[in-house]
C-alpha cells in the first residue's frame, strides 16, 4: 500500500470513527488511531487543530485535504510512523471471522470447535455475538503489538500528563534496565528550563513583586524556530524561552541569559535540526547569531553534551554577546548571554555554568526523571 493508499485508508477509518459508523473492532482501532495521531502532532498546534476539525466534520473537503497533507508529510519523514499506520488501518478493517466446523487446535491451550472457541480460561461461543467478540479481541492485539514497536501504548495516558509520567502514565520506578526519555511535549521542553526554583540562592533568585520574574517562560513561537522555522521543519515538536538576569549588576555592566529548549521525537530529528540551525546561523545574518569558536572556550573536562557550537550574539551587526548551541539525545538548547551594558563581561566561565545546569538537565530528561537540578548544585568558577 503506497503512502496516499494508505492517508486515504486513514481518513476513511477516522471518517467511520468520528462518525458512529464504525463495528466495535474498528471503532476501537479509531479511537487507538486517533490516539497515536494526537501523539504524533503534540507540540503543532495547527496541525492538532486542522485534526480536530476533521474529526468534527470528516465531510468538509477542506478538512479532509489538510489532514491529508499533514499525514503525508509525516509518513515521508518517518516510514516507521507509516508501516504502523498500516497496521492501525488493517485492524481497523477487520471482519468478524467465518463459522468453522470440525475441531481444530491452535495452540496448546487455544481450541476452535464447532459451537464454541476456547482461548485459555476464556470460552466464546461460536455466534454472531461471540465472532464479533472475538474479532475485537484479535484487533486490541494487533493495536498492541503496533505500539509495542513503536513506543506508542502513551496514548492511553492522560494527554496532559506531565514529566516524569512513565509509559503507562503511572509514574515512579521504571523497569531495571530500561530508560525511556520524556516525551517530546510542551510540558517537556519547559521542565528543561530551569524554573524559579532552581534559581533559589543564586544571583538569578527572583525578589517578591519583580514585574518579570526570572524564568517565566514562552512557548515555540518565540524560539529560534517561531522566527526562523524553515531549520526546524515540522521536527521540532515543541519549544520554550525563558530570560534570566542577575541581580546586583550596575546599569554598565548589566546582562542578561536567554534559554531556548527545542524537543523532538526522536535523536535523528534533534540531529537534523542541529545541522539545519548550524546552516542557517552560518548564512543568514537575520537570525541574530554569527559562528564564531573563539566566541567561549570551554574548561579541560566541561560538559558538552553529543554537539556543540559557538556563536557570537550581533544586533545591528554590533557584537553584544554568546551564544552556545547543544545537543543531548533528541533535546537541543541555545544558551546566550546578552550585554545590557557597554561593560559587561562575557566571561567563560559563567556561560560553562549555564551550559553545564541545562545540560545536566537535559540529561535528566533523557533519563525519564524531571528535571531538577538547580542552579546552586552546579559548581561555578
Amino acid at each position: 500500500m503506497d503512502t496516499p493508499d494508505l492517508v486515504s485508508e486513514v481518513l476513511h477509518v477516522l471518517a467511520l470513527g468520528a462518525e458512529g459508523a464504525a463495528s466495535a473492532a474498528g471503532g476501537t482501532a479509531a479511537q487507538t488511531l486517533v490516539g497515536v495521531l494526537r501523539d504524533r502532532l503534540r507540540g503543532t498546534e495547527d496541525d492538532r487543530g486542522a485534526l480536530d476539525a476533521f474529526l468534527g466534520n470528516p465531510r468538509d473537503a477542506a478538512g479532509s485535504a489538510a489532514v491529508r497533507a499533514i499525514l503525508e508529510r509525516e509518513v515521508a519523514a518517518d516510514p516507521g510512523f507509516g508501516r504502523h499506520l498500516r497496521v492501525l488501518a488493517d485492524a481497523a478493517a477487520e471482519r468478524p471471522p467465518r463459522s468453522v466446523t470440525g475441531s481444530v487446535v491452535i495452540d496448546g491451550g487455544a481450541r476452535v470447535a464447532r459451537n464454541q472457541i476456547s482461548l485459555g480460561p476464556l470460552t466464546v461461543n461460536n455466534n454472531r455475538q461471540g465472532r464479533w467478540l472475538l474479532a475485537v479481541l484479535a484487533v486490541a492485539l494487533m493495536i498492541l503489538v503496533a505500539l509495542a514497536g513503536y513506543g506508542g501504548a502513551r496514548v492511553f495516558t492522560d494527554g496532559d500528563a506531565g514529566p516524569g509520567t512513565d509509559s503507562l502514565g503511572q509514574g515512579g520506578e521504571k523497569s531495571p534496565g530500561t530508560t525511556k526519555a520524556l516525551p517530546p511535549t510542551q510540558r517537556t521542553a519547559d521542565a528543561i528550563l530551569p524554573d524559579r526554583v532552581a534559581l533559589d540562592g543564586t544571583a538569578f533568585e527572583s525578589l517578591p513583586g519583580d514585574p518579570f520574574p526570572d524564568g517565566e517562560r514562552s512557548g515555540y513561537e518565540e524560539t529560534i524556530c517561531g522566527d526562523h522555522p524553515e531549520p526546524c521543519g515540522h521536527r521540532v515538536r515543541a519549544g520554550a524561552i525563558a530570560g534570566y538576569a542577575p541581580d546586583g549588576t550596575s546599569e554598565e555592566e548589566g546582562w542578561h541569559a536567554e534559554l531556548q529548549a527545542l524537543v523532538h521525537a526522536s535523536e535523528a530529528d534533534a540531529e537534523r535540526t542541529f545541522d539545519a540551525l548550524v546552516d542557517a546561523f552560518g548564512s543568514d545574518p537575520s537570525t541574530g547569531f554569527r559562528p564564531d569558536p573563539s566566541a567561549y572556550t570551554p574548561p579541560e573536562g566541561a560538559e558538552l553534551g553529543d554537539e556543540t557550537a559557538t556563536y557570537r550574539a550581533v544586533w545591528e551587526g554590533q557584537d553584544i554577546g554568546v551564544m552556545c548551541m547543544m545537543r543531548r539525545g533528541p533535546y537541543i538548547a541555545l544558551i546566550s548571554r546578552k550585554r545590557d551594558g557597554w561593560a559587561a563581561e562575557m566571561d567563560d566561565e559563567t556561560q560553562t555554568w549555564l551550559n553545564t545546569l541545562v545540560l545536566r538537565r537535559m540529561n535528566e530528561a533523557l533519563s525519564g526523571d524531571v528535571p531538577h537540578t538547580a542552579l546552586r548544585d552546579v559548581p561555578s568558577a
